[in-house]
């Protein structure tokens, strides 16, 4: 009998995403704790540091702990856009890809030093393009498009490196056809963690807009394409591999979207708006290897339809070199 990446069981799939999972955890290095935890603020102006700086301490304080952690957020994160996938029938036939394919790039995820940030950052992205999607009904989805504009937020105060992902709202009240109502919604959701996070920093004794200057001096930090002249030979060459991969798959979406249903097409059209998104943010001056971990989420939505369309030889031959290439860019470094 004949093996078929596309039609591979739950219980394969599910051990294929907890092996690659196991090899990531084992293989991230350690972590470092920041150099400047407040971003050239003192203790009295800003009690509370930047989100990702509290991650990065813990991290480097309990690396132990922080791996298991880790190793779980990404099966909830995987099996949360396996989830995606069947129930908005994206591909037009039931696979459970997604979840080995989830543990391939998060392979190349956990290439620095705070890999907690870069898994906790993709499990909130995860969340709020399910709740976002789950706003794209015949009636009115209040509470889902403020989740997901909350979880969106709380991602760029952990990376502010990713605020241009804040775009991605807009991209979907304009591809779901959002009411008003539903757009202050969800711009109410947006607004709410910046502004809890300031009443409670002033609350503390500091300055009212302190976290918000210091998310500011976060973003403008570095060089342009800092992150790409830096990076390990290695992790460019998975990267472009993942990257041209992705570009087929949306390219074979485009071209046979007509055979999807209405909700499927709308969805995986975001879900590529959002890839674009993802892909132009390492060439910014702040970007990190923290913000590798949000490329899983574009990538494993859309990487299936490639598998899909191309003939089953020759998936036979691109799944088992796109996991070994994952596996070793962990071994290369």
């Amino acid at each position: 009998m004949k093996f078929s990446v596309v039609r591979q069981s739950f219980l394969l799939a599910f051990m294929s995403l907890l092996a690659l999972v196991v090899v990531a955890v084992y293989m991230a290095p350690a972590g470092v704790a920041p150099a400047d935890l407040r971003a050239g603020f003192s203790v009295e102006e800003l009690p509370i540091a930047p989100l990702g700086a509290y991650l990065a301490l813990f991290e480097a304080s309990w690396p132990l702990l922080a791996k298991w952690i880790a190793g779980f957020l990404m099966l909830v994160a995987g099996a949360t856009l396996a989830r995606i996938t069947i129930r908005y029938n994206l591909y037009a036939i039931n696979t459970c890809l997604a979840l080995p394919l989830y543990g391939v790039v998060m392979c190349g995820a956990v290439m620095g030093d705070s890999m907690l940030t870069a898994v906790v950052g993709s499990l909130l992205m995860t969340w709020s393009v399910k709740n976002i999607c789950l706003g794209y009904r015949n009636g009115f989805g209040f509470d889902r498009l403020f989740r997901g504009a909350m979880w969106l937020s709380i991602l760029v105060l952990l990376i502010p490196a990713a605020a241009p992902l804040l775009l991605a709202l807009l991209l979907a009240s304009a591809q779901f056809r959002r009411s008003t109502r539903e757009q202050v919604v969800a711009l109410c959701g947006l607004l709410l963690p910046p502004l809890t996070l300031c009443y409670l920093n002033w609350a503390l004794g500091g300055d009212l807009y302190a976290p918000m200057i210091a998310l500011y001096r976060l973003f403008l930090q570095g060089e342009w394409l800092g992150l790409v002249m830096t990076s390990a030979l290695v992790d460019r060459l998975f990267f472009c591999l993942l990257a041209g991969a992705t570009l087929m798959a949306a390219l074979l979406f485009s071209v046979n979207s007509y055979a999807l249903n209405t909700k499927a097409r709308h969805v995986l059209n975001f879900i590529c708006q959002i890839w674009l998104l993802a892909f132009s943010l390492p060439l910014l001056p702040a970007a990190s290897v923290d913000l590798l971990g949000l490329f899983a989420v574009p990538c494993t939505l859309l990487l299936p339809v490639l598998f899909i369309r191309i003939h089953y030889s020759i998936a036979r031959i691109l799944y088992p070199l796109l996991v070994a290439a994952a596996v070793a860019s962990l071994f290369l470094r």
